[in-house]
């Protein structure tokens, strides 16, 4: 007899989904069709609304460069994708991370800090960035959740979300060895200029990396931006978004630089823009997402029952501000020593899981055991070498260190 599957709707089986609650909206076409997408796509967006509605599905996206001038209709379509995603997805399914330094566009969205949201452990972080000095703190964290999915698709042996879900949902992955179900993190960024003020090659150092590897463990990014000149936008990251949303630009030579084209239809209308579609340049036109709509959605996620926080991003703490000395030791360490040696594995994710510690915790005690002499240096992405190899060389340096 086959287990029962696991869902993540279980963890709040009685949530009730915003558009069957609300009165005013149940009726709109476009949301029932939005709706109904659920069915076919993975995360299913309202993409653009011509003469007939363009549902997407983000999965296949990966990441999403939106760009224009101010006032052309951006913030709409940012707001267009999150009500979306509000709409057809359950509290375990997705979390947001928003940079909004102007504290203007994601506010609204505050209230569903337990529901939705993802923030950095630090208690005084705000659910919502808006401080330019928190902004590589959060990258690096969302970098260190996204090397630790790829820890778990690799013991799973999945190539990407998709798969690591179906199979822990079928009850294959074994919790007791770390395996959770993951959530889809979107990482929506209001302004990209706002977020490249201090530590600008370091910014994009660590965001080009979660671009480049994110999506395959769920991690996704939207970057909207207004700074069409200068090197705002540096190649790397423009290379590494190779979808689009452009509105209304006038010189030709932005059309090339985001579509490859300088022929592109002319946009007359307000919140018209364009979009590469298999090679093709389309016209687009935003959804018209009113104050009252998401006031309604947040007023009616709000008032059901929620997790006790907000989902966690591992917390990141600089090593080279810590102090490593062996008299300074973990109390664990001695623990962690003999799993590093007789797993002969140099890795920070197999303290973490064998040993249930924070990426952090474990990371420091992979660096203390460094100054022991127990396993060599950080080697990029590999793990590190395990210079012992017996359990009885590991006593004969444990006693030397008493």
């Amino acid at each position: 007899m086959e287990p029962l599957k696991y869902s993540p709707l279980l963890d709040f089986p009685n949530y009730s989904f915003p558009l069957s609650e609300i009165d005013q909206y149940r009726s709109n076409q476009s949301l029932k069709t939005l709706w109904e997408a659920k069915k076919d796509h993975t995360l299913p967006i309202i993409w653009s609304k011509t003469n007939e509605l363009v549902i997407r599905d983000f999965a296949e996206l990966k990441n999403l460069l939106v760009v224009g001038p101010p006032a052309c209709g951006k913030s709409t379509f940012l707001h267009q994708l999150v009500i979306s995603l509000l709409l057809t997805k359950h509290p375990a399914e997705i979390k947001f991370i928003f940079f909004d330094f102007k504290k203007l566009e994601f506010s609204v969205y505050n209230l569903l800090e337990n529901h939705f949201l993802a923030k950095l452990p630090n208690g005084n972080n705000q659910s919502i960035v808006s401080k330019t000095d928190n902004v590589l703190a959060t990258l690096n964290a969302l970098a260190i959740d996204m090397e630790l999915r790829y820890d778990l698709l690799k013991d799973a042996a999945c190539r990407n979300i998709i798969e690591y879900n179906d199979k822990f949902c079928s009850r294959l992955l074994n919790p007791q060895k770390g395996h959770r179900y993951l959530s889809h993190l979107f990482l929506v960024v209001d302004e990209l200029a706002d977020m490249l003020i201090i530590n600008k090659s370091e910014v994009n150092r660590v965001l080009e990396n979660v671009l480049r590897s994110g999506y395959k463990v769920g991690i996704q990014v939207i970057i909207s931006t207004n700074q069409i000149m200068g090197d705002t936008l540096s190649p790397g990251i423009k290379s590494l978004i190779q979808h689009r949303i452009v509105f209304r630009l006038t010189d030709k030579r932005d059309n090339r630089k985001f579509l490859d084209t300088e022929s592109v239809p002319k946009l007359i209308e307000e919140g018209e823009f364009l979009y590469l579609d298999s090679g093709k340049v389309k016209k687009g036109r935003t959804f018209n997402v009113e104050l009252p709509l998401i006031e309604a959605l947040t007023t009616n996620i709000v008032k059901q029952k929620d997790y006790p926080g907000p989902y966690l991003l591992p917390e990141y703490i600089d090593s080279t501000e810590e102090a490593l000395a062996i008299e300074d030791r973990d109390p664990l360490f001695k623990e962690a020593a003999i799993i590093i040696v007789q797993s002969q594995q140099g890795s920070t994710s197999v303290l973490q899981r064998r040993m249930k510690l924070s990426y952090n915790r474990a990371g420091r005690l992979m660096d203390q055991l460094e100054l022991a002499g127990i396993v060599g240096p950080k080697m990029g992405s590999r793990v590190r070498e395990v210079l012992i190899k017996t359990e009885n060389e590991l006593e004969t340096i444990l006693n030397d260190l008493i």
